[in-house]
């Protein structure tokens, strides 16, 4: 019984003294704007594969009542970072507020140009040919498209010499009546993002005519879509924890670009969606093309965000603002040093 007791008080102080050794994990409170928009992909996989706790974070997602009023809680010290798009973004510089964009999760535009299949074969749309060889074949369709997106869908067609306003009739539609109205055949095709573009796809036999979401367009390539942000105070006071986020998106960013079914998986265990697998796997084939290869913010990106993105409530004036400050590099260099 002795040496029972004693086995016992050894086995409670090795377990005690592993679980006091077990360093502790530092918080991190996240805004989103959106608790399920997969356009936030790179976050989605960063929280679902773990890889903030591998750098000793233990995020809390803070979602935002309205997406509009993305940044507030960084602003009023509910959140230790944000994630932003282009029109809070541009719209937080232009009131001057005391952000700083310090991680890239996405570079190129995310919506797609998805026609219906059986318009796609009766116009015999070349597949294999040039972009401006398939734009000339949907010459004349009804594109349905959101408020906000046109000056993209303009740039699209501008840029193989193309009028979107001359060429195609642009159907504005906002919101889940896209999918309706497609199918419903009101429009012949979409210039949609995620959840429309892969519900089209997948359950409404849609096609793709134009991807700028893998590059195709010069334009809409390479810039500055969605970012984390952190306030200056923060990137100071908290820079370790700013760092490690930032790690962790790069992680991220690595296994997008080297593992899909893992990036899927992950998705999937972050819980930013209850769609059914295939779908997942539909967008994360059609996005991972859109992420960096490192969070380095695009300077050049964000001034060229302020004439293709609605910024709210107005865009900054770039002859005046200086975009260097509103970054802070430092974060995302550090990462790559790290993790080449």
């Amino acid at each position: 019984m002795k040496r029972l007791t004693t086995g016992i008080f050894c086995f409670v102080v090795a377990f005690s003294t592993m679980t006091s050794a077990r360093p502790e994990r530092t918080p991190v409170t996240i805004e989103v704007p959106n608790r399920t928009n997969l356009q936030y992909l790179t976050l989605w996989v960063a929280l679902g594969a773990g890889l903030f706790q591998q750098e000793g974070l233990e995020p809390n997602i803070l979602v935002d009542e309205v997406s509009r009023n993305a940044g507030q809680a960084l602003l009023n010290g509910k959140a230790d970072v944000a994630l932003l798009q282009p029109p809070m973004f541009l719209g937080r510089i232009a009131e001057e507020r005391p952000i700083l964009l310090f991680a890239s999760l996405l570079a190129n535009e995310p919506i797609n140009l998805v026609v219906r299949k059986d318009i796609a074969e009766a116009r015999k749309v070349p597949f294999r040919g040039s972009l401006r060889d398939r734009l000339q074949a949907i010459k004349g369709l009804k594109i349905g498209v959101a408020t906000g997106p046109p000056p993209r869908l303009r740039a699209l067609f501008k840029s193989v010499g193309m009028n979107a306003d001359q060429d195609i009739q642009m159907v504005t539609i906002d919101g889940p009546g896209q999918v309706q109205a497609f199918a419903d055949k009101k429009v012949d095709g979409l210039f949609a993002h995620t959840p429309y573009l892969e519900t089209a796809l997948m359950n409404y036999q849609a096609v793709l005519i134009a991807e700028p979401s893998h590059g195709e367009v010069p334009e809409l390539t390479d810039g500055q879509i969605h970012t984390l942000a952190t306030t200056r105070e923060n990137a100071t006071k908290k820079h370790d924890l700013v760092a490690a986020v930032t790690r962790a998106i790069y992680r991220a960013q690595k296994l997008i670009h080297s593992d899909q079914k893992a990036s899927v998986d992950a998705v999937l265990a972050s819980g930013a969606t209850t769609l059914d697998r295939p779908l997942i796997e539909a967008i994360v084939t059609i996005y991972s093309a859109a992420v960096p290869q490192t969070p380095r913010i695009s300077l050049a990106g964000v001034e060229h965000d302020a004439t293709i993105y609605p910024a709210h409530p107005v865009a900054p004036d770039f002859t005046k603002v200086k975009v260097a400050d509103y970054v802070a590099p430092q974060f995302a260099e550090e990462a790559v040093k790290a993790r080449p």
